[in-house]
């Protein structure tokens, strides 16, 4: 997994992008108007590359009770304007592509009430468009830190974990993005993100 924007300070909605610039993240879209989203304003996501020739599976960053799970319906090989020529290059459209491709949201009250709610989003980026949910990930379905939530049937994609505000206190060295490296480490699966407050 490649680590991309880590993005604070969410907003409900977001102005149309510069070109150039990768846009930033509508709460709207990305959880398709959910009736949590009011919950995330202010807060933080992390959003990472998920590459088609690494892991294709999700896995409950925290422990909790699934509150909703369903897949949202989305664009197929779509790409950002506001990148130009580049466009076509998915990794430089994820933010874009996190609010109109296939996705799968799955939101979970975690264990520890400091966390809260928070929503995980795997995202079928370019031609995978393709998110399975698990059949145990229901409602009230208690999952343990690591337990499988689905997988994507082709390729990789961008993943979402979405936290209320004051939640997160920092992120691992390893968790920060480094775009400016092309051979950065890979993150691997169940490695540690964040440290919540206490």
């Amino acid at each position: 997994m490649r680590v991309d924007p880590i993005q604070d300070k969410l907003r409900r909605s977001t102005p149309e992008p510069v070109l150039g610039q990768e846009p930033a993240l509508s709460l709207e879209d990305l959880l398709a108007r959910d009736e949590s989203m009011d919950h995330f304003v202010g807060g933080t996501v992390y959003q990472a590359f998920l590459s088609a020739l690494n892991y294709h599976r999700w896995h409950a960053p925290v422990a909790g009770t699934i509150v909703r799970a369903y897949v949202k319906d989305g664009t197929y090989f779509s790409e950002a304007d506001s990148e130009g020529a580049d466009a076509v290059k998915p990794t430089l459209s994820q933010s874009y592509l996190a609010h109109v491709a296939a996705r799968a949201i799955i939101l979970i009250q975690a264990d520890d009430p400091v966390i809260g709610l928070m929503a995980v989003i795997p995202v079928g980026m370019v031609e995978v468009s393709s998110c399975v949910i698990d059949p145990e990930i229901v409602p009230g379905h208690h999952v343990n830190k690591g337990d499988e939530l689905g997988y994507f049937q082709f390729g990789g994609s961008t993943e979402c974990l979405v936290f209320r505000p004051g939640v997160i206190d920092q992120f691992a060295l390893t968790a920060i993005p480094q775009p400016q490296d092309p051979n950065a480490p890979l993150v691997r699966v169940r490695s540690k993100l964040a440290t919540a407050k206490s």
